[in-house]
């Protein structure tokens, strides 16, 4: 199950959907677009590609919005063995994505997307985010005692039983950092997955 929050994102769904497709398609159960919302057509986007492709399943909420309202929503929709949960706004460079899929083959419950790792590509990010980032991660470093670089990032796959037991209480995009936190507390195999980010 693909879930993917999104807030007027009319022209990236029919790229990103197209796309995956491509890349992953014979993988793919369903496609869980969550409209948080939007001002823009992209509900009539989505449903206008459900017309095509029945795996494609449209969420349409309502105020008060919020990434983690609409986490919580995809993800209490999906039905898959697994779970993608990802932006649709190309942050993230699809065919990177085998990394995460090598991951889970390879044993680990949670795959991560680190935008922050040796073999990482980040471009244009804001350096005051970067350091919010970091010091992030290593005061939870300490705090946990583990090597974490980009639990934040909301490039995630992880197996269906991880995803259902994730309790997310934050409404922003603080529930990005739940979902990468929540399987580490919980005691699953997380391991993170070098990406690029531009």
């Amino acid at each position: 199950s693909v879930v993917v929050p999104c807030h007027n994102e009319e022209p990236n769904i029919p790229r990103l959907i197209e796309n995956l497709q491509t890349c992953y398609g014979e993988y793919i159960r369903e496609f869980v677009i969550v409209d948080d919302n939007s001002k823009d057509g992209t509900a009539a986007v989505v449903r206008k590609l459900a017309e095509t492709d029945p795996r494609i399943c449209l969420i349409s909420r309502t105020m008060p919005n919020g990434v983690g309202r609409a986490l919580r929503d995809g993800l209490a929709a999906a039905r898959g063995d697994f779970v993608l949960m990802m932006d649709c706004d190309f942050q993230h460079i699809l065919p990177e994505m085998n990394g995460l899929f090598d991951a889970i083959a390879e044993g680990a419950d949670v795959a991560i997307g680190s935008r922050f790792s040796r073999n990482s590509v980040l471009l244009n990010y804001a350096f005051t985010k970067i350091l919010a980032n970091r010091g992030f991660h290593i005061l939870l470093n300490i705090l946990l005692g583990k090597k974490l670089r980009d639990v934040t990032n909301n490039l995630k796959l992880m197996k269906i039983e991880v995803a259902k037991r994730l309790h997310l209480e934050y409404h922003d995009f603080a529930a990005n950092a739940e979902t990468g936190l929540q399987p580490v507390l919980l005691g699953y195999n997380v391991k993170e997955v070098p990406i690029s980010w531009i």
